[in-house]
């Protein structure tokens, strides 16, 4: 049966009855078709587009006011997004997704509820649970899954800067300043003692970022640091 965790933590088990619909995996590839000539030529990086599936199915039970009181229940619950889908409950990798609304049709005066709730994962990738590697100065951190992670991270204690390099990707992270240091590399910030100093950071990190790719990363820290991220999947 299919798995919700919505966004204020609670947790939703749906019938069995219902379904999760096929979900694509599209690319876009950006061209430009050549003038006069047969074809085109690529002229940028292949994106993954955000992932659209549904939820489908019927809500069943000898009690009609069961099934109204499990359709409430369930559209609150989709109302606290973005909500964590999981193909089965036993599943550790999720989706994360926005519903769009739950179009539906009561069958048979009431006795049965169907049921659609179609979905979009901005993020088009499967997540796993969230990882935390603690770093000291140079070791090989293991980053599970099949596509490359932007994991965040932050000083164990206040450090005079920072310097972190990955030698299996060739990124670079330098940080100018004292203090706690905390980078996300998915939104692109830098805090230092809770303060935005994005001007701290290295030119070469605005355009790459930091990333860790699946398996073994070669990690280097100038000071202890943890990373924090989750394994995806394509």
């Amino acid at each position: 049966m299919i798995k919700l965790v919505n966004a204020t933590g609670a947790e939703k088990i749906l019938p069995e009855t219902i379904i999760f619909r096929s979900v694509s995996l599209n690319l876009n590839v950006p061209i430009q078709q050549l003038v006069g000539m047969d074809g085109g030529v690529k002229t940028g990086k292949t994106t993954i587009v955000p992932r659209q599936f549904s939820l489908e199915g019927r809500i069943y039970y000898p009690d009609k006011e069961r099934i109204k009181d499990e359709f409430d229940s369930l559209l609150s619950f989709l109302m606290a997004s973005p909500i964590e889908v999981y193909r089965l409950e036993q599943h550790d990798r999720f989706l994360l997704a926005h519903p769009q609304g739950a179009p539906h049709s009561w069958i048979d005066l009431g006795k049965e509820l169907e049921l659609s709730i179609p979905m979009i994962a901005l993020d088009p990738y499967w997540h796993g649970p969230q990882t935390t590697v603690e770093v000291a100065s140079a070791q090989v951190v293991e980053a599970g899954g099949n596509a490359p992670v932007a994991p965040y991270i932050r000083t164990t204690s206040s450090a005079g800067g920072l310097t972190l390099t990955n030698a299996t990707t060739g990124d670079e992270l330098v940080v100018t300043g004292t203090g706690i240091i905390e980078v996300d590399n998915t939104e692109f910030t830098c805090l230092i003692n809770g303060n935005n100093r994005l001007d701290a950071v290295n030119a070469e990190w605005l355009l790459t970022g930091f990333s860790l790719l699946p398996g073994a990363n070669a990690i280097t820290t100038s000071a202890p640091i943890e990373l924090v991220f989750r394994p995806r999947w394509y």
